[in-house]
């Protein structure tokens, strides 16, 4: 019956303690016949109690005399009580007697029926009656042994089941317990997250809104201070243009003195060099004269290299003032009219317009062809700021 108690696979434990249970049910029942069988076989007398009969016959007188019974006791029988003795019958009044009539035959008298003797019980012997009630007894006490331990195992196994239902309570009663102080925990730390990360925020636009209003501040009062400075220096500018405004005017009238009395001796030494020196193209020839990068009303060579430098001449031209800076510049050319060097003879006194000069002579590249066709080995030119 190994099956009864082991615990087979795909069996609840439900399953497991209703089976036991109708397994005791079985041995409870079985014990209590077998109980029972032992009190009836125990119970029941050894030897028969004495019976005390009465035989009475048919016919007989009150006179008749009775036979005493016969009976029989072992040593183990009790003796049995003496019975009271029957009262005696009286006797009927006699009645007269009739006419004799002529005497009958006696009849004979009724046979005597003895009573059967009881069969003497057999004899047991002590020493087998007291093995027996041994052997009884000892089975009697393996029985109840039996009974007590079944009913030790059913309490170990109560015992042990409700510590094993007492046993997973607990650890379910655990696990509810480390799973509610793990989301309580995972809870604080999402909380704290989430607490942490909104003052870090909030110092963070704090930071931002302070930084911003340095800023604004810092902004504003550098603009207050750039205006107090360009308002300074608008004003000494305006002072330092005044007074460039009046020393160029002092200096366009000596240079419109000197370039007066410049043109005049140019005119004599031209005149003076006319005859022998008119052919266009020659160096230090009257072609000289045309070859200004601006200015003048000459529509011939002069004209073409103008209008050739002028377009790569780049440079901010302010209004006028007075003076007219002029850069005296000479282009080398080669055979075909390429630029190979250009060189800045006279500056203009404004050395970015002595570069704007340089860069759009070397950008007029090749030169315009002179009337004569043939290019000389260089030509010098002059350059004006202004329009003559």
């Amino acid at each position: 019956m190994k099956w009864l108690w082991s615990e087979p696979s795909g069996q609840s434990p439900e399953q497991l303690d209703d089976r036991r249970g109708f397994v005791y049910a079985i041995s409870a029942h079985v014990a209590l016949g077998l109980i029972l069988l032992l009190g009836v076989l125990t119970s029941a007398p050894q030897t028969p109690a004495p019976v005390q009969v009465e035989l009475w016959a048919d016919g007989v007188s009150p006179n008749a005399v009775q036979e005493p019974q016969e009976e029989t006791a072992t040593e183990d029988t009790p003796e049995p009580e003496p019975q009271p003795e029957p009262e005696p019958v009286p006797a009927p009044e006699p009645t007269p007697e009739p006419p004799a009539p002529a005497p009958a035959p006696e009849p004979e008298p009724a046979p005597q029926v003895r009573p059967e003797p009881i069969p003497e019980p057999p004899q047991v012997d002590p020493e087998i009656a007291l093995e027996k009630a041994r052997q009884e007894k000892a089975e009697q006490e393996r029985k109840e042994r039996l009974a007590q331990q079944e009913r030790e195992r059913k309490a170990r196994e109560e015992a042990d089941r409700k510590a094993a239902e007492l046993k997973a309570k607990q650890e379910a009663e655990r696990k509810a317990k480390e799973e509610a102080d793990r989301k309580a925990k995972a809870e604080a730390e999402r909380k704290a997250k989430e607490e942490s990360e909104r003052k870090a925020e909030a110092e963070r636009k704090a930071k931002e809104a302070a930084e911003q209003k340095a800023k604004t501040e810092a902004e504003q009062k550098a603009k207050a201070e750039a205006e107090r400075k360009a308002k300074e220096e608008a004003a000494k500018k305006a002072a330092a243009e005044k007074k460039a405004k009046e020393e160029a005017a002092r200096k366009a009238a000596a240079e419109k003195k000197a370039k007066e009395e410049a043109a005049k001796r140019e005119a004599i030494k031209q005149a003076m060099r006319g005859d022998a020196l008119g052919a266009a193209g020659i160096p230090g020839g009257t072609a000289d004269r045309n070859q200004a990068g601006g200015g003048g009303n000459d529509n011939g060579y002069a004209a073409q290299v103008r209008a050739c430098i002028k377009p790569r001449v780049t440079y901010p031209i302010p209004p006028r003032a007075g003076a007219n800076p002029t850069v005296q510049f000479r282009v080398m050319l080669n055979a075909q009219g390429r630029v190979q060097d250009v060189e800045i003879r006279r500056s203009s006194g404004i050395s970015g317009f002595d570069r704007a000069v340089e860069n759009g002579v070397r950008g007029c590249n090749p030169f315009p062809a002179p009337p004569s066709g043939k290019y000389p080995p260089y030509i010098d030119g002059y350059y004006y700021m202004y329009d003559q």
